[in-house]
């Protein structure tokens, strides 16, 4: 039985690499403040390390970030800034002549631009963050702050997902409590090759610490000797992390409410720990979290039910799957119709199992999928989008792969190969034909795949072995279930 558990503990370390192999690539594939809301979460970054203090609504970006954003080709979401800040569409019609100008403007700026104030009026709608992730990354900022803007980016970007990357192996440690070793490697490969988790990742924002963070929470209440003060220091930092893993308490309370002085303890120390941001928040006028959409009982009611809820879930699940950052790129309908269905019917298999083990997972799902429906709710009501990006499940990576994988059990072998595709003919087809400027939005552009790494300035090689690991996951994951030899009966 231990040779057996250590060969699966070797697939999943080699899977964890893989990872980190794939992520490389994203982190620099991905063309500057191409990923969501990029610039603003770096602009909390560049804040704290310059000044200090907790940034406010009304405080402006950096000088350096505005210059970039008016030289750099920007995602299409940005459209609304109008010139001279361009899309990648918009950049890529400039003379050559010209793009090389902005090129080596962006390259020398001067980072003394990052202690002064923007001359254009940006909202710093990031600044409703807790705190916790930039304090972990400003002494990176800090000590490479003579780079240029565009290393110091990805540098960040190689921390934020290699700290998100710690979600493989707790998903593999969680699910060993769930599901048994092989099925724990099927959940650890599930991530690794999910393009949508490589590209949520693969940029500078606070999620990645809160995917890693709800990944220790989970592992932490399915072990039999759960410590309190674990759980509830955990707890805490999750709350300092992203606002949104507020739904994780309702859990937490159904699973140890009969734990009552345990649950005492690990609330109380969450309190302690994250209860003070949460508390400048109602004393500044804002929600409990922060959060600046907000409308009355009677909107929100009548809202309800006007939305097609069928709709929004079918472009949250979208913006899950597979979604080219902030230019909003989508693949074919029929890839996320099979990739749902095929979702759907793990979660019935596992439900059919009635198994007492998914009961963890699925607690600590549920509430927070509850959240994610009044999150569409308000959208509607504020904005007049009925639905809510889906990007947001991704701190549920781990318990969300446990339920999957135990419903399809041999057959997550078939999703893996499925995420594997999605993920090669979404960069190859879609991202780096559009970046480079040689494809439309959502127009595949695969045969001018070699061209564009060129003009992008991607080295080949760097892209052929993220494909190679894309790859190499798939065969390890098929590896594990039909290349081991299990132990005998008398050697468990």
């Amino acid at each position: 039985m231990r040779l057996y558990a250590g060969c699966m503990a070797w697939r999943v370390w080699l899977v964890w690499i893989l990872f980190l192999v794939r992520g490389s690539f994203y982190c620099a594939m991905l063309p500057l403040w191409e990923g969501w809301d990029e610039y603003a979460h770096f602009a909390w970054l560049q804040h704290w390390v310059d000044k200090g203090t907790l940034p406010g609504f009304h405080d402006p970006v950096s000088r350096e970030i505005d210059e970039s954003m008016r030289l750099a080709p920007l995602a299409y979401e940005l459209r609304w800034i109008g010139p001279p800040y361009l899309t990648h569409q918009q950049w890529w019609t400039l003379p050559q002549a010209s793009r090389e100008d902005r090129r080596r403007r962006l390259r020398a700026l001067p980072p003394d631009y990052a202690h002064q104030a923007a001359t254009h009026v940006f909202d710093f709608y990031e600044a409703q963050q807790p705190p916790l992730y930039y304090w972990l990354l400003a002494p990176a900022l800090r000590w490479a702050a003579e780079w240029p803007l565009e290393s110091r980016v990805l540098l960040i970007r190689l921390l934020s997902m290699a700290l998100a990357s710690l979600a493989i192996p707790l998903a593999w440690l969680a699910a060993r409590c769930v599901a048994g070793d092989e099925l724990a490697v099927f959940c650890a490969a599930l991530l690794a090759v999910a393009p949508g988790f490589a590209i949520d990742v693969s940029r500078v924002a606070n999620d990645c610490l809160a995917i890693v963070l709800v990944g220790v929470l989970f592992w932490l209440v399915l072990r039999p000797d759960a410590s309190a003060v674990r759980v509830g220091v955990v707890l805490g930092a999750a709350l300092l992390s992203k606002a949104y893993l507020l739904a994780l308490v309702p859990g937490i309370v159904i699973l140890w409410f009969r734990r009552r002085r345990d649950l005492a303890v690990s609330l109380g120390l969450a309190v302690a720990l994250a209860g003070w941001w949460y508390g400048r928040n109602l004393m500044m006028g804002y929600s409990l979290s922060g959060w600046l959409m907000h409308a009355d009982a009677r909107t929100l009611a009548s809202e309800f039910f006007r939305i097609n809820w069928l709709s929004a879930a079918h472009v949250i699940a979208k913006s899950f799957l597979w979604f080219g950052a902030w230019s909003f790129l989508t693949l074919k309908s029929w890839m996320y119709t099979l990739m749902e269905l095929g979702t759907l019917a793990g979660v019935a298999l596992a439900v059919r199992q009635r198994n007492p083990r998914l009961w963890v997972p699925a607690v600590l799902t549920l509430p927070y999928f509850l959240a994610m429906g009044y999150g569409v709710v308000v959208y509607a009501a504020t904005q007049q989008v009925p639905n809510l990006p889906g990007w947001y499940l991704w701190p549920l990576a781990a318990p969300m792969a446990v339920i999957l994988v135990t419903g399809l059990r041999r057959f997550s072998i078939v999703m893996i190969a499925a995420l594997a595709a999605m993920d090669l003919y979404g960069v190859i087809a879609l991202l780096v034909p559009y970046y480079a400027g040689l494809a439309e939005r959502n127009r595949a552009g695969g045969a001018q795949f070699l061209t564009a790494l060129a003009r992008l300035q991607i080295p080949l090689w760097l892209a052929v072995v993220w494909a190679v690991a894309t790859l190499a996951i798939v065969v390890l994951a098929t590896m594990t279930h039909y290349g081991v030899e299990k132990p005998r009966g008398h050697q468990y």
